[in-house]
C-alpha cells in the first residue's frame, strides 16, 4: 500500500506543478499549499509563504486538485465528515453516513473502485482508525460502499485508495 501511495503521489506531483494540495495531519489540522518534495519519509510542503517539513507518520492524508482555499476531497460538518484519498478522481456521490448511537471515532476504510467509479470493495479498520467498535466499522463500510467516484472508460480497471469517516 505504501509503495502505491508514493508512486501515485510522485506521479501527481510531477503533472500538477500549479496544483493546490491539502494536507490533513493526524492531529486534524488542515493546510492548503503545495507539496514540493517527498524524500526519505519527509514531505516538504509550501504553506503561507513558508516551507514546512512533515514526517509521513504525521500525515493522515494528502489531497490533490484542491481549489485555493477549498477542502478538495473532503466534506465536513462540525466534527463529523468524510475525506478520501483517490488520486485523479472526484467524489460524485457522497457516502450516506448514519450513526444512531453516541459512539464516536474515526474509521479509515481501504476501498477499491472500478473504472466507472463504483466502490467494489471496502475494508474498514485499516491504519489510522481510532475505534474498534463493530457498529462504527460496519456503518463506515456501508457508507463507503454507498459512495461513487468520477469514472470513465479511460480510467484504470481497478484503483485503490482510502476513505476516512469521522463519527
Amino acid at each position: 500500500m505504501r509503495t502505491f501511495f508514493f508512486s501515485a503521489l510522485l506521479t501527481l506531483l510531477l503533472t500538477q506543478a500549479e496544483a493546490q494540495h491539502l494536507i490533513i495531519t493526524k492531529s486534524g489540522e488542515r493546510m492548503n499549499g503545495e507539496v514540493q518534495r517527498i524524500e526519505n519519509n519527509t514531505v516538504s510542503f509550501f504553506h503561507k509563504g513558508a516551507l514546512l517539513s512533515f514526517q509521513l507518520g504525521q500525515i493522515k492524508s494528502i489531497e490533490f486538485d484542491v481549489e485555493p482555499g477549498g477542502l478538495g476531497g473532503s466534506t465536513a460538518t462540525g466534527q463529523k465528515g468524510v475525506s478520501f484519498v483517490m488520486p485523479g478522481r472526484k467524489l460524485i456521490k457522497q457516502p450516506k453516513i448514519d450513526n444512531l448511537t453516541m459512539e464516536r471515532g474515526i474509521v479509515v476504510v481501504a476501498i477499491t473502485i472500478n473504472k466507472y467509479g463504483n466502490v467494489i470493495k471496502a475494508d474498514p479498520g485499516v491504519e489510522g482508525t481510532t475505534t474498534m467498535s463493530t457498529y462504527l466499522l460496519t456503518k463506515a463500510k456501508q457508507a463507503a460502499e454507498s459512495a461513487a467516484f468520477e469514472g470513465g472508460t479511460t480510467m484504470p480497471l481497478e484503483q485503490k485508495g482510502t476513505m476516512t469517516i469521522t463519527f
